[in-house]
């Protein structure tokens, strides 16, 4: 008698449950990450004159599978430029390199950027800071990320939900790119992007103005105002 009503007890305690994590999952929204388009089919042959036509260093630089969202490791070969000052930019570095088993990315006579384990965004920060360290100057330091294991890729940051690189996809725009990324934050009421290439930014009044404008190409980073 009493271990039938012990089943009865937890039959019914296992449908309350139930019945309660439906009605959870039906008042809370479901947030799915927008998908990103296949990478264009232009090569990086054509992104920087005068550099390698492949992101590749060596005859041992081996390929390795990238996601534009995931995080750099050993292999993974990135296409970077760096440009020092606002207004008057210079251009200080220009190269491309590969993450060593240490997680390190070699940048030349300034030394390496730790990039082993994080995003794109984050490995930009990293390599701006080492930048900044060796040349212990004050002015902006602008980092471009053209391309990774061969994809070209654009940045976007700002006023959006999280920064994140993109693959450059056939017909991108800078709506479209910004969309892909998932827009901006919820509830803003901003309108302003800036568009930084080759360390030089400008300014639109809205994502539309800017696409009809400007054609996005690898390395070019899109960030949305927060204010304007």
């Amino acid at each position: 008698m009493i271990r039938a009503v012990f089943s009865l007890l937890t039959a019914a305690f296992a449908m309350l449950t139930l019945n309660a994590c439906s009605l959870i999952q039906g008042l809370v929204p479901e947030f799915k990450m927008p998908k990103i388009p296949l990478p264009s089919l232009r090569t990086v042959t054509n992104l920087v004159p005068g550099m390698p036509d492949k992101d590749q260093v060596d005859g041992e630089d081996p390929t390795v599978p990238f996601n534009s969202r995931g995080t750099l490791g050993y292999g993974h070969t990135v296409r970077v430029e760096a440009y020092e000052g606002a207004r008057g930019t210079a251009r200080i570095y220009r190269d491309i390199s590969m993450v060593d088993t240490q997680g390190l990315l070699p940048l030349g006579s300034v030394g390496s950027a730790r990039v082993g384990g994080l995003t794109l965004p984050k490995a930009a920060e990293a390599i701006a800071a080492a930048f900044r360290l060796a040349g212990r100057s004050s002015r902006p330091i602008t980092i471009h990320i053209l391309s990774v294991e061969n994809t070209p890729v654009v940045s976007i940051n700002g006023d959006v939900r999280e920064a994140e690189f993109i693959p450059v996809f056939e017909d991108i725009t800078v709506e479209r790119a910004v969309s892909v990324s998932g827009g901006r934050k919820a509830g803003s009421t901003a309108h302003g992007v800036y568009i930084t290439r080759e360390g030089q930014r400008r300014f639109f009044t809205s994502l539309e103005n800017a696409s009809n404008d400007w054609e996005p190409q690898a390395g070019d980073i899109i960030t949305l105002s927060p204010d304007i």
